[in-house]
């Protein structure tokens, strides 16, 4: 009798729980997605300064900046040395190309004598005023880029040293010219 109390209670026990219990099959919601977007703008800054670029950001560049180059005197037919940097901060992913010119320097109180000089950017970018649009060889470039990148050129000049000495009492005045485009 025993037995059969057992098995009836456990009857019992399982069809109670059955009752209550009800099996469903739930329907998960779907993936949601949240898109983030931003757009980064073009950083294409140029400058020419005393020092050159010490890094590859904003802040090295706005820190070479705060020492501007705008002028140098010429003293003697010597090679001047480095007498600016010119410095470029790029995030241009196709990269940029600045190209030098340059006028010879010439009397400011009316007379016609002019002195020729060599100006150079890096350690292949030149232009001889003498030689005006036949240069060729007066870029300084840089292409694919892979992020935000900072380049620095010594920029130096060196004066015809035939046309210094002989030249007539005057102050003389030239521009180099640099000039940034896109690749």
């Amino acid at each position: 009798m025993k037995k059969n109390i057992i098995a009836l209670l456990t009857v019992a026990l399982f069809t109670s729980l059955s009752l209550f219990a009800t099996v469903t099959t739930e329907t998960l919601p779907d993936a949601k997605n949240l898109t983030l977007n931003t757009s980064i703008a073009g950083i294409n800054y140029m400058a020419l300064t005393q020092d050159a670029i010490g890094g590859n950001t904003v802040a090295a560049y706005n820190t070479v900046i705060a020492h501007p180059v705008s002028d140098k005197t010429i003293t003697s037919s010597a090679n001047t040395g480095t007498i600016a940097y010119l410095n470029v901060l790029s995030n241009r992913r196709t990269g940029f190309k600045v190209t030098m010119t340059a006028t010879a320097l010439a009397g400011t109180s009316g007379n016609n004598y002019k002195i020729n000089y060599t100006v150079t950017a890096g350690s292949n970018a030149t232009f001889n005023t003498a030689n005006g649009s036949s240069n060729v060889n007066n870029t300084v470039s840089s292409s694919n880029l892979t992020g935000l990148t900072g380049y620095s050129y010594a920029v130096s000049a060196q004066v015809n040293a035939a046309e210094y000495a002989a030249a007539l009492e005057d102050n003389y005045t030239g521009t180099v010219t640099f000039t940034y485009s896109a690749i």
